[in-house]
């Protein structure tokens, strides 16, 4: 756990406060999460939400993968639970589809949030079932077993420590047959090789001021190590002593913990790596909107090729895998 004088429910307790402030903050400022009515919202310095484009070339590919393997492995009207919802908007897109689907989160006030969107949704009349709980899910009293024919985790699952009581949780509220699913980041395979490239991209792009952080050339090698080693920890999203910044329970697990309990747990169908920096890059784009839209495409097709070419390390991945008897 992150603190061993903290127990468990004081720092599940901490974990929902830091999202509660995030979402808090991020609405009182504009933000719309929610993937077919988000607008443009500038608040956000480098952030994919800051322009509906790049929120669809992040989570809405996410959104159509899970789609994808859903209805390949589970079928059109799967029974979905996403763990680890926030303000909903991947389970509001899932329903929207046609799935029938319950979303879980530790803070009050993203599923406050999500459930207002849900009710203001246009589309809501033609959407399966949808739902918001607040809970923890690894509690054994929000679900009975054999509920979902799909479970899935988008940025959620890194956050539990103990990755074996996440499997049989899983495995006990899945139907025989039914899929796991996880889109996660791997901040640990972040390597200095990332942060270079950052650092690349946006002293060109400040060059040119089309980077909302105006970043001059270093003047030596110190001042680029030191600036790269800056890099580095804010793309492992570390303090520069190692504290976490976003939550308790960020990173409490890495890629080889993740992987190796889906891989034990679920009979593997896919995992694929999933991307190595352009969505890290993308929001802070200051061109004009024909130009940020043209770059953040470019950006991702390159990291694709990247990743593919083991050029870079991916530091995210996606895996479905099924549930046996």
């Amino acid at each position: 756990m992150s603190n061993s004088s903290e127990s468990d429910s004081d720092v599940l307790h901490l974990e929902a406060e830091a999202f509660d402030s995030q979402i808090n903050e991020r609405i009182r400022n504009g933000h719309i999460p929610d993937l077919r009515r988000a607008a443009k919202c500038e608040w956000f310095y480098n952030n994919v939400w800051r322009d509906p484009v790049f929120a669809q070339l992040n989570f809405g590919r996410i959104a159509e993968r899970i789609d994808q393997a859903i209805r390949q492995f589970a079928g059109d009207k799967a029974r979905v639970l996403e763990v680890g919802c926030g303000p909903g908007h991947i389970s509001l897109e899932l329903a929207r589809l046609g799935y029938d689907v319950t979303g879980i989160d530790l803070s009050p006030a993203a599923i406050e949030v999500a459930r207002r969107f849900a009710d203001e949704d246009p589309w809501k009349e033609e959407r399966g079932r949808l739902s918001y709980i607040v809970g923890d899910f690894l509690a054994g009293e929000s679900f009975e077993p054999d509920s979902f024919d799909a479970i899935v985790f988008v940025g959620a699952l890194h956050h539990f420590p103990d990755q074996q009581a996440v499997g049989r949780r899983s495995r006990e509220l899945l139907r025989a047959g039914g899929l796991l699913i996880a889109h996660e980041p791997t901040r640990d395979r972040v390597t200095k090789g990332h942060a270079a490239l950052f650092h690349l991209l946006r002293t060109l792009l400040s060059v040119g001021d089309g980077y909302y952080d105006k970043t001059a050339v270093p003047s030596d090698g110190t001042v680029l190590s030191r600036e790269v080693a800056k890099i580095f920890s804010d793309l492992r999203y570390e303090g520069e002593g190692g504290q976490k910044k976003q939550s308790p329970n960020d990173n409490e697990s890495g890629y080889s913990e993740m992987v190796s309990m889906l891989r034990r747990e679920f009979d593997e169908l896919i995992l694929q790596d999933a991307y190595g920096f352009f969505h890290e890059i993308i929001g802070g784009l200051r061109f004009d909107d024909d130009t940020n839209h043209k770059l953040a495409y470019y950006l991702r097709d390159m990291d694709a090729l990247m990743v593919q070419e083991k050029f870079l390390p991916a530091i995210a991945f996606f895996f479905a895998g099924r549930c046996s008897g």
